[in-house]
């Protein structure tokens, strides 16, 4: 069993001067709540980093069509870099007929031409007028997140994008979102309660507690009576004494 000194400051907390194992127990649980929020802030800051090294390096963009589905499905979030060359196999992102699309390329012809096809079964080879070329390629995909693009694509087209988020979550996903949704409520009902003071409760068999030995409170002290103080005059000496 793992033991952790006890500091100064812990002696101080009530629940640890009234049950010293209460007391223990607390500080095993803030030990333990601190490492945790260190890992929680070390991966975010991963996470983060990452991000932002993406967004330095590549171009992004959201997807909106299902093309490309199942294997960029609407709602993702797509990093574009530019190579100096492409191949057949690479998803591409290009101008044609004056939109963007990002589709395979699935052929090269002898003339230059690039051929490409989304990746969705009912889609079909794209015809382009004039044909793509080396020069209207943007970039290759290099990273592919899905869902997040969605808050984009819930700004621009609200419901589109509300269907297929559904679409895309299934029952399991809806699922898991209302069991996490449920969770982070739990916890942070159970963070909002008020810390147990650690002292145990009175005994039920009615015994009183043996007395203190120590001094009573001031409260309780009863006040000591004080002595009279009785003055005697001096004795006046007869006047035929004196005489």
């Amino acid at each position: 069993m793992a033991t952790y000194p006890i500091s100064d400051l812990d002696l101080a907390l009530p629940e640890f001067a009234a049950n010293p194992v209460a007391g223990a127990r607390a500080r095993r649980r803030r030990a333990r709540g601190r490492a945790r929020r260190r890992a929680l802030g070390a991966a975010a800051l991963v996470v983060v980093g990452v991000v932002l090294a993406a967004l330095a390096l590549t171009n992004d963009a959201y997807v909106t069509t299902p093309s490309m589905y199942p294997t960029i499905p609407p709602g993702s979030e797509i990093f574009i870099r530019s190579q100096p060359s492409y191949h057949v196999g690479q998803v591409i992102e290009f101008r044609g007929n004056g939109l963007l699309w990002v589709h395979r390329l699935i052929a090269i012809k002898p003339n230059g031409d690039f051929v490409t096809k989304g990746d969705n079964p009912r889609s079909r080879p794209d015809v382009f007028v004039p044909a793509t070329r080396r020069a209207d390629v943007v970039g290759a995909v290099v990273l592919s997140v899905p869902y997040l693009g969605f808050p984009e694509l819930f700004v621009h087209q609200p419901g589109y994008a509300l269907g297929w988020f559904r679409a895309e979550l299934g029952l399991v996903g809806r699922l898991v979102l209302l069991g996490t949704a449920a969770l982070l409520s739990v916890l942070l009902v159970m963070r909002r309660r008020p810390p147990s003071s650690g002292v145990s409760p009175p005994s039920s068999s009615g015994a009183s507690p043996p007395p203190s030995s120590g001094p009573s409170p001031p409260s309780e002290r009863r006040p000591q009576p004080v002595p009279e103080l009785v003055i005697a005059p001096a004795p006046v000496p007869e006047l035929d004494a004196l005489r």
